[in-house]
């Protein structure tokens, strides 16, 4: 089999930082794997620096799957690394580098997996590699106009991506894979106040700095009510039948008495906190050039995020009445509803596939609080999911996106395993 440390040091020696996010050398490098293997890459894109891949690794029955990452990462300051963040150094059993973790580890695991099922010949159903640019500023030029300007149809398909992973003792003591398949909706908007210019020694309740500031402080102070969505019920059911939670979620219908045990499951287990609520976090704030000028204009953007069966502007609608008393205008500035897809056949074969590498871990379905671009295959009729099959303590998320990026060798090789088991799983299953 292709061996995916290898592939993984070449690949993340690569730099494909967004912006600008050129992953040209990155196209070329997956394609000549490819071609070597005798396929025939398909590469199109909005700009000959932001390029998209797809190939049929084999198969010609449906559904098909497709197997999604992205090639582009967040830049890395050098002098803040261990290693330098492109060397993919193996030091202590560790690969280090930017991409490790997001998401070229799941590209090779994919690709790698992907060209070993085609070499046994257990391909039924067609089988598709992606690799898209773009996404970590947004997708635009990345997912986004690769479905909306694909030159031929997946036909009945599921895909694979990225926004799940595995954790050790996430909900007590063991081993939980947590599969994206919701995702909360972002809401960024931009909060403005203006007013009269002045001189610092004479204040007035109307400056347009401070009135911006009582409102970001009112937004960065309220939480909304816990609820309950399907996608968290279906999780806390997963975990209730393994008693990791006190409670069955079926017996919740959203009164007060509900909201309370929903509260003593956030203090009991953080992650969830984020899973029951619309979140609002400030994010930034401008205003003046001198500290004894009253500047005639501030503002500051919020980052709220959305649960399922919400809308963006009803949302943003409701952070205006939140700040009305104080003159601040509310403006989206980008917004997506949140998305998901229902679980299935190919739910099944993952959760197989996990537990024939760990038998005795747990496979949930979960709210995601981040945004991949699933939400992109999902829009196409790709009923998408997302999980890195490999297991880190809690500790190591951190590093995506930031120093010191990295990823266990024995990671990555259980990450492949998973996925060809995966694949395998999905090509034996009845027809859904």
């Amino acid at each position: 089999m292709t061996d995916p440390v290898a592939l993984l040091q070449q690949y993340v020696r690569i730099d494909t930082s967004n912006p600008p996010g050129d992953c040209r050398k990155a196209v070329d490098f997956l394609c000549r794997i490819l071609e070597s293997a005798g396929l025939s890459p398909f590469v199109f894109g909005a700009r000959p620096e932001k390029p998209n891949l797809a190939c049929l690794i084999g198969g010609t029955e449906e559904p098909a799957l497709v197997l999604v990452h992205h090639m582009d990462v967040v830049p890395a300051i050098a002098d803040e690394w261990r290693h330098p963040p492109f060397s993919a150094v193996i030091e202590d059993g560790f690969i280090y580098g930017r991409g490790t973790l997001d998401t070229k580890n799941l590209g090779i695991a994919h690709l790698c997996a992907a060209l070993a099922a085609r070499e046994a010949g257990t391909l039924r159903r067609r089988l598709w590699f992606v690799a898209n640019s773009d996404e970590e500023v947004g997708g635009g030029e990345g997912a986004e106009y690769f479905v909306r300007n694909l030159p031929f149809s997946f036909g009945r398909a599921c895909g694979m991506n990225e926004g799940g992973t595995g954790l050790l003792d996430a909900f007590g003591p063991g081993k939980f894979f947590l599969v994206n398949t919701w995702e909360k909706g972002p809401l960024w908007m931009k909060l403005s106040a203006s007013g009269k210019a002045g001189h610092g020694s004479r204040p007035s309740v109307q400056d347009a700095p401070g009135r911006l500031a009582r409102a970001m402080a009112r937004i960065a102070e309220h939480r909304d009510p816990p609820r309950l969505t399907e996608p968290v019920r279906e999780m806390l059911s997963v975990l209730f039948a393994h008693g990791r939670v006190p409670f069955d979620p079926s017996t919740l219908g959203g009164g007060t008495a509900d909201a309370g045990r929903l509260e003593e499951l956030a203090r009991a287990f953080p992650e969830f906190d984020p899973l029951l609520r619309n979140t609002f976090a400030v994010t930034t704030l401008s205003a003046g050039f001198k500290p004894n000028v009253i500047p005639s204009s501030a503002e500051g953007t919020v980052d709220a995020r959305i649960l399922p069966g919400e809308e963006p502007e009803n949302v943003a609608a409701r952070v205006g009445e939140m700040v009305r008393e104080f003159n601040v205008s509310v403006e989206i500035v980008f917004a997506e509803r949140p998305s998901g897809s229902p679980r299935g056949p190919l739910f099944e074969a993952v959760r197989e596939a996990v537990l024939s590498v760990y038998p005795d871990a747990i496979v949930l379905p979960c709210l995601s609080t981040g945004f991949t671009d699933s939400r992109f295959f999902r829009q196409l009729g790709v009923e998408t999911y997302g999980l890195a099959p490999i297991l880190l303590p809690r500790a190591e998320l951190g590093r995506i996106h930031g120093v010191d990026e990295r990823i266990p060798v024995d990671g990555l090789l259980e990450m492949t395993r998973i996925t060809q088991a995966m694949i395998d799983r999905w090509n034996a299953g009845d027809e859904p």
